[in-house]
């Protein structure tokens, strides 16, 4: 075998496609990693300004405890430090009546003796539930399942909230049967999760691990095609160069690699057609607050009201250009969870809310103005203390992960929407129909929240691929 010349290529060091090279270089086999960024970790790789450590937007992972991280990582032998929420989340719930943002409580609405034994009934009957019942959900929304319960007002905004941003799609689109599978991991093992020294710490230990294991890695590489002859992978072309292998594992997305990688011409019509239908993510836009003094105590913030959690209606509006004054926010705090990420005195706050995926999204100062507003609203020492704030938008998001190939799309913040259609039974096969190729990350292979998402797909893609190369 040749120095360029491999067992697998896979393509891009996002969560997935790290974890299913790792996987793979452990077990021995010839691993090329192709990065086209300078340092792996896709939409959760960490960057270093004026002695701050940060991602590039909000960044969670959950469960705490029991995880694909920690599994993963003890497997292969990796020291990584994995860091809980040290103390709950703000949660602020905003009061329509009197316009103030309270914690939200089990008393916040003054619910009804009734409406507090169905609250309780809804989290005892997603704890209790079957894998086989909760395969039933796939077809049903989050929205249709929550409605079967006579829950008040605010805990309904509450729990639209939380599929929002857990999942980052709207409550009456989200697969009720990804939640509650979700959900019951959180319930055992807890929600949150933090790596010492940053988030892209955890790609790039696995990372490590592939040339560990004798594997190479390649940044700064765009993959320009996946090469396919009768039917059949043999290599990628990339900017520095062309790499065989007869097997490749893209964590480009799904419609990247059809559409543009490999080209519609090697797939059949109706699987191009499936393919292009497809529905994202919702996206996320947001703030980068770099402030002279800590504000906040908590790793982790979220503010939220009966009126701008996100359904498809309110998306459709926010595609017009159309939000409500005060925005829903979510963000994250990295120096609360790792000192060692802010110089002494100071803190750097990642702040975001949803909006719609298109990486050509047009209405991203209407956003940034609101959601500054909202930040400053409820938190005035922010405007105070900023020393400088960076702005990121759905265009920066696909800059550094998956290319724009078709309309509306590009800027999602996961892969593929967690929706109806879209997973459990009517998850997009791992395996795709060209003989050699595979996906990993978000779009096919695995379930759950964000990075654990992506992980669990890559550790799960792993054992196709090593099935697929034994038969060959």
């Amino acid at each position: 075998m040749s120095d360029h010349e491999y067992n697998v290529i896979v393509i891009g060091a996002g969560p997935g496609g790290v974890a299913c090279a790792a996987a793979l270089a452990g077990k021995g086999i010839k691993i090329l990693l192709v990065e086209k960024n300078d340092r792996p970790g896709g939409k959760s790789m960490s960057f270093s300004k004026n002695g701050f450590t940060y991602e590039l937007w909000p960044i969670s992972g959950s469960p705490t405890r029991d995880n694909r991280f920690s599994q993963f990582t003890r497997e292969l032998g990796l020291d990584l430090q994995m860091i809980p929420p040290p103390g709950i989340s703000g949660v602020l719930y905003k009061d329509n009546q009197t316009g103030e943002y309270k914690p939200f409580t089990k008393e916040t609405g003054n619910p009804t003796e009734e409406q507090v034994k169905e609250v309780k009934r809804f989290l005892g009957d997603i704890r209790a539930m079957q894998p086989d019942e909760i395969d039933k959900l796939d077809d049903v929304t989050f929205h249709d399942f929550i409605s079967n319960y006579r829950v008040p007002v605010p805990f309904y905004s509450q729990q639209a909230m939380d599929a929002n941003i857990t999942f980052v799609e709207p409550i009456d689109m989200l697969a009720a049967s990804e939640v509650v599978r979700t959900r019951q991991d959180f319930m055992r093992s807890g929600a949150g999760l933090y790596f010492k020294g940053g988030y892209g710490k955890m790609a790039e230990a696995l990372a490590g691990s592939v040339k560990a294991n004798g594997g190479d890695v390649l940044t700064n590489a765009r993959v320009e095609k996946i090469e396919i002859k009768d039917g059949k992978v043999t290599g990628v072309v990339t900017a520095k160069g062309t790499f065989k292998a007869p097997i490749v594992v893209s964590n480009a997305g799904i419609q990247p690699t059809v559409l543009k990688l490999v080209g519609p011409e090697n797939f059949d019509k109706d699987y191009v057609e499936y393919v292009r239908k497809l529905q994202p993510s919702v996206g996320l836009m947001g703030i980068r607050y770099f402030l002279d003094r800590p504000v906040f105590d908590l790793c982790t913030y979220i503010t939220y009201s009966d009126d701008n959690y996100i359904n498809k209606q309110r998306l459709a509006d926010l595609e017009k250009g159309k939000a409500p004054d005060d925005l829903l926010v979510f963000m994250v705090v990295p120096s609360v969870f790792d000192p060692d990420l802010a110089p002494v005195g100071k803190q750097c706050v990642l702040a975001s809310t949803l909006c719609p995926a298109d990486a050509k999204y047009p209405y991203n100062d209407m956003l940034w103005k609101k959601l500054d507003a909202t930040i400053n609203k409820i938190w005035p020492l922010v405007a105070k203390h900023t020393e400088s704030k960076d702005f990121y938008s759905t265009g920066d998001v696909s800059s550094v992960s998956r290319d724009h190939v078709l309309p509306g799309q590009g800027g999602e913040c996961i892969g593929l929407g967690q929706i109806v259609g879209q997973c459990g039974k009517h998850k997009p096969s791992a395996a795709a129909p060209v003989k050699g190729l595979f996906y990993a990350g978000c779009d096919a292979g695995g379930y759950g929240c964000g990075t654990h998402h992506g992980v669990d797909s890559g550790i799960r893609v792993s054992e196709l691929v090593l099935q697929y190369k034994r038969s060959l």
